[in-house]
């Protein structure tokens, strides 16, 4: 049977069932959501690639307002693309009908993460003339010793551990750590409010910001309380004097990579670029004292980057990445990387931690 690229209903959830079985046990650690009142974001409109009574692939369009330049231009995040090709040769040709069935239902396309530049959808989406970017990783650890116990990233041999175990020990970890910065604590100022939801004063920094960004995602009040609804205890809304950060406090468990540290996580953040230091100080100072034992942030804009690393955060190599279609990096036309303001509150990252 040949494959049709229709939207998903709740007929082919059985389906979609199968598919999900298929990838989980082939080792694939990513399924796609079976409800979509659940399991998409505001905005979003699933596709699947149907053949008879099974499902072989499918993708999400999540369509968003972006600025670009201060004036308003539709786009949409293509999320999510998962095929059989995965999984089974047969089908390796679907990733790229994906791709190019998207565009034709939307040529203003961008995607978010990818797991890093060695990953099947960004060497594809490079072959496609698709615009490239690392969004940095930034990282503090105001508890070396647990830090250094736990962090898997940095303990993948038993000689590594070792060495991990010793700096914790000893205490060297922590004097290196905290002579680069980054067990330092932070003095910044305290925030406003730890806010239930967005209001007027978020419409405020929006209006007053946007025009100092390249490139946005639309951060006003409503839109904001649509990504971090109100009344969930998961976001920290901090307002700050000048702008507003979320933030998360996760407790991880057997973490691939963050081990069982708990992990206190800038995921967005907004103000007037000059005013970048702040809102990172005020974010950081505020984890810190909640105890977290590592603090991260994934930032594109050169402004909030030159924050977190004033405020002691350091970079690590990165496996999030920004790719946009052909057709808005033409729209975006000479608007650099580092004016872009991107972080883990654009796409789907805050549900990863």
């Amino acid at each position: 049977m040949a494959i049709e690229i229709v939207a998903y209903a709740r007929e082919h959830l059985g389906a979609l069932q199968r598919f999900n079985a298929r990838l989980a046990a082939a080792g694939v650690d990513m399924q796609f959501p079976e409800d979509p009142a659940t399991g998409f974001m505001p905005g979003s409109h699933c596709w699947v690639a149907a053949e008879d009574r099974e499902i072989r692939g499918g993708y999400v369009l999540r369509h968003q307002t972006f600025f670009i330049g201060g004036e308003p231009q539709p786009v949409a995040h293509y999320r999510l693309p998962l095929s059989e090709g995965l999984v089974n040769r047969e089908y390796a040709h679907l990733a790229l009908r994906l791709v190019r069935d998207a565009l034709a239902r939307e040529k203003y396309l961008y995607t978010l993460g990818m797991g890093g530049w060695d990953k099947p959808l960004p060497e594809m989406l490079k072959r496609l003339k698709w615009r490239m970017a690392e969004v940095s990783f930034y990282f503090k650890a105001p508890h070396p010793y647990r830090f250094l116990r736990q962090i898997r990233a940095l303990r993948t041999s038993p000689l590594q551990r070792l060495a991990c175990d010793a700096a914790a020990c000893t205490g060297t970890g922590w004097l290196a750590l905290w002579l680069a910065g980054i067990a330092r604590r932070t003095n910044g100022p305290p925030p406003l409010e730890v806010a239930k939801s967005f209001g007027d004063w978020a419409d405020v920094v929006w209006n007053a910001a946007r025009v100092g960004y390249g490139m946005t995602a639309a951060r006003d009040a409503a839109t904001l309380d649509s990504l971090y609804p109100p009344g969930g205890s998961r976001f920290l809304r901090l307002r700050t004097k000048t702008g507003w950060a979320v933030l998360l406090d996760t407790s991880m468990h057997g973490h691939k990579q963050f081990g069982n540290l708990r992990v206190g996580t800038i995921a967005d953040c907004f103000a007037p670029p000059e005013h970048a230091p702040d809102v990172v100080r005020t974010a950081a100072r505020f984890l810190e004292e909640r105890g977290v034992d590592l603090i991260v942030s994934n930032q594109l804009h050169k402004s909030w980057g030159d924050a977190l690393a004033a405020a002691g955060f350091r970079q690590a190599p990165t496996n999030y990445l920004l790719a946009v279609s052909p057709a808005l990096a033409a729209r975006m036309g000479s608007c650099l990387d580092d004016q872009i303001h991107v972080n883990r509150g654009d796409g789907d990252g805050p549900i990863h931690l």
